[in-house]
């Protein structure tokens, strides 16, 4: 019998099961359970259960652990119990020293209270034994799971539409691959993520989405972009650095690795790289594309950038306005700016741009390539694929770049960065080859040097079209916030256009080499 008015609980589950309330976890109520009957026992009550079905090595912030330690710390309480040590932590000493000499914790199984002196090294002993079995158990998992990447098995779950044999090898599932090759198949027409997702949701027998539930855009990217439906292994997932993307895992010698079992298709290549064309808004799968809903139909969309917090402003009925503050975010400096007024200099700068083109620059050379592909229907869908196609390329280096500046590659990561930089210019190069082969042999530029001739073929031309040859001389335009209670648009002063003939000012001057330069 114990002189405690009261204790607090502490009960941890290392798996996170995300589907359940943690009290309903089994091993959650049975910690539970053994600790109000040590409290009944003892004749004090509960006060306080802290649950936390997160791990207890990792670096993930556990909230509730941090409550109960803080409420034990700071006398709140007089003791907090806890079934295991190893539940209450596997930081070793980490966790262990703060509350040594300084709170009461009593760990059940192990028969341990903080506060008694000569449990104290037992404490510290058990806490540092409980760190280098997770330590151990933590590598032989990577160790495990590496040797099974470069074999071609699957570690995990298996994705949607897929099936691990006993060979950790992936087959197609019997009910769900074919939901994949309809879903890829509806984007490379032009359908809209969003109404794929709902078309999947309706009708008297909805498809239920990969996690059971209803579908969501997002999901639809994720099939879109996976390497696994490519039949590649995939690397494990580093979110910051990665930003959540799907990259494929690389042996030692740099190459991609099948997870396949034999006989087994991925979708088709061709098909995929459509879909991500068009969902990427590299091409349009059909002349009305651009009028569907959900595709963009504003001039600078995308191109428009927040110098506050450097993201996008998404337009409106009326204005171009910061998205992190359309979402609630924090911004130091959100932007907004009339869409028309912006639209208009924008457009006159580009127009005073090719004005002063020199007729053998490249940049005014692929405009007139572009222009003139439309005028000749014969090779015109070639030259839009060939297009594309380059635009994914360029894509591609552009994602290498940042993600060379975020870190990504930092060692020991950069063992698989000469070939993945091989690979990008090679199909940069390969796609440059086919807008070439598809573009008009003879090629006129003059018109685009004469503003008279330039304006007329500009109020000739869609929304796509000068969308595209905007961007073909625009990386991005910045605007910065408006005085208050000025309502004159003063262009100069408050837009800044990055040309993309010019080095990116965004970029520090190490990442704008050769190869930064190529995108």
């Amino acid at each position: 019998m114990t002189d405690l008015p009261y204790v607090d609980l502490y009960l941890r589950k290392s798996r996170v099961v995300r589907d359940e309330d943690p009290r309903d976890l089994t091993s959650i109520q049975s910690q539970e359970n053994t600790g109000r009957a040590w409290a009944a026992r003892e004749g004090c009550r509960v006060r306080e259960v802290w649950v936390d079905n997160l791990s207890a090595w990792s670096d993930i912030e556990r909230p509730e652990f941090d409550k109960a330690l803080a409420a034990v710390l700071a006398g709140e309480v007089p003791a907090l119990w806890c079934a295991f040590l190893d539940r209450f932590t596997r930081k070793g000493i980490d966790d262990i020293g703060p509350i040594l000499g300084k709170a009461r914790v009593i760990f059940d199984y192990e028969g341990l209270d903080s506060s008694i002196e000569r449990d104290r090294r037992w404490i510290i002993d058990r806490a540092e034994q409980a760190r280098e079995y997770s330590n151990r158990l933590s590598y032989n998992i990577k160790s495990t799971k590496a040797t099974m990447r470069a074999r071609g098995q699957w570690t995990q779950m298996a994705p949607y539409g897929l099936c691990a044999d006993k060979a950790r090898k992936l087959r197609h599932a019997p009910e769900t691959w074919r939901i994949v090759l309809h879903v890829v198949k509806c984007v490379a027409l032009g359908f809209s993520q969003r109404s794929v997702a709902k078309a999947l949701n309706s009708g008297p027998n909805p498809v239920p989405g990969p996690g059971g539930g209803r579908w969501q855009a997002n999901a639809i990217s994720r099939i879109l972009h996976n390497p696994v439906y490519e039949g590649w292994q995939v690397a494990p997932r580093r979110q910051k650095a990665t930003r959540g993307r799907f990259e494929a895992f690389r042996d030692r010698d740099g190459n991609r690795v099948s997870v396949l079992a034999e006989g087994v298709e991925p979708v088709p290549a061709d098909l995929l790289a459509r879909a991500r064309q068009v969902a990427a808004g590299f091409t349009f799968a059909s002349p009305d594309q651009a009028a569907r809903v959900g595709t963009t139909r504003e001039l600078l969309t995308d191109a428009v950038k927040c110098p506050g917090c450097r993201s996008g402003a998404s337009p409106d009925s009326q204005n171009y306005r910061c998205w992190r503050a359309v979402q609630g975010d924090v911004c130091p400096a959100p932007v907004s700016v009339s869409r028309a007024r912006l639209e208009e200099y924008v457009t006159e700068a580009w127009f005073s741009w090719m004005n002063a083109a020199e007729p053998d620059d490249l940049l005014l050379v692929k405009a007139a390539q572009r222009w003139k592909g439309l005028q000749q229907p014969d090779n015109g869908a070639e030259l839009a694929e060939a297009t594309a196609a380059l635009k994914s390329a360029e894509a591609g280096i552009k994602r290498l770049v940042e993600q060379q500046a975020s870190g990504f590659f930092d060692p020991p990561f950069d063992t698989h960065l000469p070939v993945l930089q091989a690979e990008a210019r090679t199909a940069l190069e390969n796609a440059k080859r086919r807008v070439a082969d598809a573009s008009p042999k003879r090629l006129d530029v003059s018109f685009l040097l004469e503003d008279a001739a330039i304006r007329q073929a500009w109020a000739e031309a869609d929304l796509p079209l000068r969308r595209e040859l905007l961007r073909l001389v625009i990386r991005r335009v910045v605007v910065t916030k408006g005085r208050r209670g000025c309502n004159v648009f003063d262009g100069p002063s408050r837009v800044e256009i990055h040309w993309l003939d010019q080095p990116d000012p965004w970029l520090k001057p190490k990442d704008q080499g050769s190869f930064a330069a190529a995108a």
